[in-house]
């Protein structure tokens, strides 16, 4: 086992993706997976959000947890067999911020009790997490290829539909966005468009400018959170 790492400073992009950014983690994997050989869904300790040890206190992230994620994100971008060789280290990397930064924001939301995910608000997290792996399925026939279950589905649709609930109440004004601020950003590359109608355009950039504002914000909200909440790092997929 790698030696252990207590981390307390800033938090690499991808933790922010507490939103359902299964697209995103997938796109910032290295290589390509094999598509040869059996899948065989490893386990143990992948991380421990909230303390150095396991316990009431703190919550334990699996290697199994950091495996179905990562596979979901490699179902869903490929066509099809499914991928179940061997995972590209850059996207177990990648998986694993993510999941401790979803971690870091449900704890968060739980100990201000700022919000509630509503029985809706789960089943669009469960929808998302089914169109993430290519539909409902290529993930069923996942899980029952790598042994897992469907309640493991249900509790990562409950865990990102608390933080959604929670961002959305505490990040309102963070999206917005200035005609100012999508001028300025035309007038800078207004060859990027082509012969886009200048509206389109401009809902283009106006939409673009909301999301990295938004990213922004959250990246900055985990760098804080991961500062003050231990988080021992067990897997390292670097």
């Amino acid at each position: 086992m790698p030696q252990t790492e207590v981390v307390r400073g800033r938090s690499g992009r991808a933790a922010l993706l507490a939103l359902g950014l299964l697209l995103t983690v997938a796109a910032q994997a290295t290589a390509q997976p094999s598509d040869s050989g059996p899948a065989v869904r490893i386990d143990g300790l992948a991380a421990i959000v909230g303390g150095d040890t396991p316990g009431p206190d703190s919550e334990v992230i699996l290697r199994s947890d950091v495996e179905l994620r990562a596979r979901i994100a490699l179902a869903g971008r490929t066509s099809g067999p499914l991928p179940l060789g061997p995972i590209p280290r850059g996207l177990m990397a990648a998986t694993l911020r993510e999941l401790i930064g979803e971690h870091l924001l449900s704890r968060e939301a739980r100990r201000l009790a700022a919000a509630r995910a509503s029985a809706a608000e789960v089943v669009r997290e469960r929808q998302r997490l089914r169109r993430s792996a290519g539909g409902g399925a290529r993930l069923r026939e996942l899980l029952r290829a790598i042994g897992g279950r469907l309640a493991e589905i249900d509790a990562i649709a409950q865990r990102r539909a608390l933080v959604a609930a929670f961002l959305s109440a505490n990040l309102e004004g963070a999206t917005v966005v200035t005609d100012a601020e999508v001028e300025r950003a035309y007038a800078a590359e207004p060859e990027r468009f082509g012969e886009l109608p200048r509206e389109l355009a401009h809902a283009q950039l106006r939409a673009q400018l909301a999301r990295k504002a938004l990213d922004e914000t959250i990246a900055r909200w985990v760098e804080v959170l991961r500062a003050r909440i231990p988080v021992r790092i067990y897997a390292e997929y670097q």
